[in-house]
C-alpha cells in the first residue's frame, strides 16, 4: 500500500476513534500578525535606501520587476500580499537577505 493510502487509513481511524469518544482531536493554535497596511511611496524608497540597494537589486530581493519598484516609489501602485509582507520583514530586519543567502555583499 502507498504512503498516501496508509495515511488515509490512519486518518479515518482517528475520525472513527474520535466519533466513538476514544480520543481527543489534536489542535494547534497560531497567532499570525496581520500584514501591515499600505506603504507610501516615500516609505518604500526610504526602506530601499536604508538597505543600500538599487531599485534593481531591491526588485530581485522582493521578487518583482524593477518597473514594479519604480511604480511603487512613484506612488502609482502600492505593494500587496507577499511583497508587502516581505518589505515589512526587510524594514524590521535589514540583515534578512544576507542571513538567508538571498544577497551577498562583496
Amino acid at each position: 500500500m502507498s504512503k498516501m493510502g496508509q495515511g488515509l487509513i490512519e486518518a479515518m481511524q482517528e475520525v472513527l476513534d474520535y466519533s466513538e469518544g476514544k480520543t481527543e482531536l489534536r489542535t494547534t493554535r497560531l497567532n499570525v500578525t496581520p500584514v501591515r497596511g499600505a506603504f507610501s511611496a516615500e516609505e518604500i524608497k526610504n526602506i530601499r535606501k536604508k538597505l543600500d540597494m538599487t531599485q534593481s537589486v531591491f526588485a530581485i530581493v522582493i521578487g518583482v520587476s524593477k518597473k514594479t519598484v519604480e511604480s511603487w516609489e512613484s506612488g502609482r501602485y502600492t505593494p500587496d500580499g507577499a511583497a508587502r509582507r516581505l518589505i515589512s520583514v526587510l524594514q524590521q530586519d535589514p540583515e534578512f537577505p544576507e542571513r538567508y543567502d538571498i544577497l551577498r555583499r562583496a
